[in-house]
């Protein structure tokens, strides 16, 4: 386990709730792999510096707010899994939609290497731990 993990996964949900693209790419490395929720069922994901930008233009252009706030976060070595809170307000319609939001963001030489988004905090489980879940 590596004390720092936990550290760098809160500096990056708080750049991300700041929309700072730079420091994001300071933790991240240069090819990560970027898939949010929405990549289950769009089949888009985002790759790379280039893509942390596209990523966050992406969801300003939906939403007028988007935030998340860990309720907890696990270490497990090479990855951290981020049990979270996840409220957006739509840009068109202004009404405010809290979800679940599990994270599991892969760490490599100290900087984030991919941050996998699931709308359930226990698929997310799973998918950190190598479980298999019941559908």
């Amino acid at each position: 386990m590596t004390p720092g993990n936990v550290a760098l996964v809160e500096a990056a949900i708080d750049a991300y709730n700041r929309r700072d693209v730079p420091r994001l790419c300071e933790l991240m490395t240069e090819e990560v792999d970027l898939q949010p929720p929405v990549s289950w069922l769009t089949g888009h994901a985002y790759r790379g510096h280039q893509g942390i930008a596209e990523w966050l233009r992406d969801l300003d252009e939906s939403f007028s707010f988007a935030q998340i706030t860990p309720l907890e976060l696990t270490d497990l070595g090479d990855r951290v899994l981020a049990i979270t809170r996840f409220v957006v307000e739509g840009n068109e319609s202004g009404v405010s939609f809290p979800s679940e939001l599990g994270l599991v963001l892969g760490i490599d030489g100290g900087r984030i290497s991919s941050w996998i988004g699931f709308m359930s905090h226990a698929e997310a489980r799973a998918r950190a731990t190598g479980e298999r879940t019941i559908q």
